[in-house]
């Protein structure tokens, strides 16, 4: 009996000892990664999440959305640093939706997109929304459904994800407070529309890749779940809307097709707003997808560096290339459905 007792203490007495030491360290670990965090100047929990990587500097970050308790995940890509250039100006680009899967889908990159941008010297970010991958949480941006949808309001919800990190990109060391781009993609290119009827302070350009909601109705090409209520509300977008914004649909979209593109945008303008559309040739199996393709580059490539360079304030960052080799100066530029 002597010995069980002895054994039953020592194992209560080992017990303790493991709790207190498994407590001892998971605290030395919050310790380390707050350290870490303010050190870094990540406050809240937000900023990058990892290393950069090869490809353009790729870095995943966290980063604020409207709904204070589900951050966004996002992709960062950068130029290599060049001297005497300490800000550069900014790049929203938003992904669309595809409701089959989009909690599976991976984080966006629109790698060519995002690399033509970078290429002229700017700072990317692709912000995962609310109800998307590794983001998650509930689709917000789907207010109604396509017997009675709610476009103005499902625009409004994906514009709060994308204002919220345009908001907390600017205000990194590195980003410039203005000359900021916001583009997007099917859904998110009517969610960039939807932004820029807010006029958020630091957008200069808004660009709307084959923008719409509810394409493919029901699982029907060429159909658009309430299509007259979303002409309706690019009118009542663009009569808030006054910064400069360039369209691009193709002839062979099966999602938002020429014909309904041309509605949108006369519809914008006529509210107000100012809509330069281009409907580009019959790319692919479907037009829908020539936004992130190296192909893509001569549909629209040329428009969006004419019309970026109306813009004044956008002009790209000059500065003086202070290498040994030439003392030269170098001019550094600044699909879904639902």
């Amino acid at each position: 009996m002597a010995l069980i007792d002895l054994a039953s203490r020592s194992a209560t007495l080992f017990k303790r000892h493991l709790r207190h030491l498994i407590v001892t360290v998971a605290a030395a670990l919050m310790v380390t990664t707050l350290v870490g965090a303010r050190s870094s100047g990540i406050a809240s929990g937000y900023g990058p999440f990892g290393p950069e990587g090869g490809r353009m500097r790729e870095q995943l970050w966290i980063i604020p959305g409207a709904d204070p308790k589900l951050p966004l995940r996002a992709v960062v890509f950068r130029p290599q640093d060049a001297a005497g250039v300490e800000k550069r100006p900014l790049v929203v680009i938003n992904h669309g939706t595809s409701e089959d899967t989009r909690l599976a889908v991976s984080m966006p990159v629109y790698y060519w997109m995002s690399r033509w941008f970078v290429e002229r010297g700017y700072i990317v970010v692709l912000p995962q929304r609310r109800g998307h991958g590794a983001t998650a949480g509930p689709l917000a941006e789907a207010i109604g459904d396509c017997l009675n949808p709610d476009h103005i309001r499902s625009g409004y919800a994906a514009a709060d994800d994308i204002e919220a990190a345009l908001r907390f990109m600017q205000s990194q060391p590195f980003v410039a407070s203005h000359g900021a781009v916001v583009a997007g993609v099917s859904s998110g290119g009517w969610a960039s529309l939807a932004l820029a009827s807010r006029n958020p302070e630091g957008v200069t350009a808004v660009i709307n890749f084959a923008g719409g909601r509810g394409g493919h109705a029901f699982g029907v090409a060429n159909a658009v779940c309430g299509e007259d209520r979303l002409v309706d509300a690019a009118a009542k977008l663009g009569g808030t809307a006054r910064i400069p914004s360039i369209w691009f649909y193709s002839e062979n979209d099966s999602y938002f097709g020429p014909g309904l593109a041309a509605k949108l945008a006369t519809s914008w303008t006529g509210g107000g707003g100012e809509a330069d559309l281009h409907v580009l040739p019959a790319y692919g199996e479907d037009g829908h997808t020539f936004a992130d393709d190296r192909a893509g580059w001569t549909l629209w490539g040329a428009e969006v560096e004419r019309f970026l360079a109306s813009r004044k304030e956008h002009a790209p960052v000059v500065a003086a290339d202070t290498s040994a080799e030439t003392g030269n100066i170098r001019r550094l530029s600044a699909l879904w459905a639902w």
